[in-house]
């Protein structure tokens, strides 16, 4: 995949080293008697993941609330285990400011405890800080915190993410590549994503389990998503859908069939090449007002 390197299995590359995340996990790994080597192959294995799609993890620290607990079920230990060097279980009693926060993993701010210490002096440092926004507590590694906001040292944390089921989005894209990519940005953004590289297929799993929202391309394997987004709309009238399409630049389509299926069945078209940033920015609006029209 262009842009993003591949490590042999025996290559102990230092992948995502600025990560906190990344590297309490390769931490978590090596204690539970794993290689260094061996560990983006145990994660694709837990995770059920390619191999490349586990370095990536690692390398962008891309982690979901959903990987983070499918990791603590597998290993059975509680989520803040994984992100602490001492096991929240076995960790000596921390006298401190106790509060309720959130602590920021990616795009994703999760609910925890957490039981703060002094204030920071000027060139003293902590992996991991507290600043205050309003009212709230913010957990974050030092370098992405303000530095114009009073740091406070974090000494002890438990994460209590929420057990809400996380929205089910289905993918129909060809390039397999690029479905790759989409899956592991949506599924950082707190979001379960199946892939589908066929109409039909899709078709039948949504008759099956019919899906919280749809991303679909409107031109694979020479023929057009027309169908099957006239028959989830049928079945869910009012579900997000998002249609991508690069058929128009790319001659294999013309925009006026496009606009019109668009216009008929109420879905934003964003034409290719598109920031991935914004796409999941788009469908997750339409998810939330989805959700508020309920």
């Amino acid at each position: 995949m262009p842009g993003v390197p591949l490590a042999s299995e025996d290559d102990s590359t230092d992948e995502g080293e600025d990560s906190v995340v990344a590297r309490r996990l390769h931490d978590f790994f090596s204690e539970q008697g794993l290689p260094r080597h061996k560990h983006a192959s145990q994660l694709a294995l837990i995770l059920g993941l390619s191999r490349s799609g586990a370095f990536r993890k690692f390398q962008d620290a891309s982690f979901s609330a959903s990987d983070l607990q499918t990791l603590a079920q597998h290993f059975q230990v509680d989520i803040s285990a994984l992100l602490s060097a001492e096991p929240a279980l076995a960790a000596p009693r921390v006298e401190g400011d106790v509060q309720d926060a959130r602590v920021l993993i990616g795009t994703l701010a999760l609910n925890c405890k957490v039981i703060l210490g002094a204030p920071l002096q000027p060139g003293e440092h902590c992996e991991l800080v507290a600043t205050q926004q309003g009212a709230e507590w913010l957990i974050q590694p030092y370098g992405g915190a303000s530095h114009n906001a009073e740091r406070r040292r974090v000494l002890q944390l438990v994460v209590t993410p929420s057990q809400r089921a996380l929205p089910r989005i289905a993918v129909l894209e060809d390039s397999r590549d690029l479905a790759a990519n989409m899956k592991d940005a949506f599924e950082a953004s707190g979001y379960r994503v199946e892939l589908f590289g066929s109409a039909a297929e899709l078709a039948r799993r949504a008759d099956e389990a019919p899906f919280d929202g749809y991303l679909m391309d409107w031109w694979l394997n020479g023929q057009t998503a027309n169908q099957v987004l006239q028959a989830i709309r049928r079945a869910q009238p009012s579900v997000p859908m998002l249609l991508t399409t690069g058929a128009i630049a790319a001659g294999h389509a013309g925009e006026a069939d496009i606009v019109q299926v668009a216009t008929t069945l109420r879905i934003p078209v964003i034409e290719k090449p598109f920031r991935l940033a914004l796409v999941i920015s788009q469908l997750r609006q339409l998810l939330e007002q989805a959700q508020a029209s309920r």
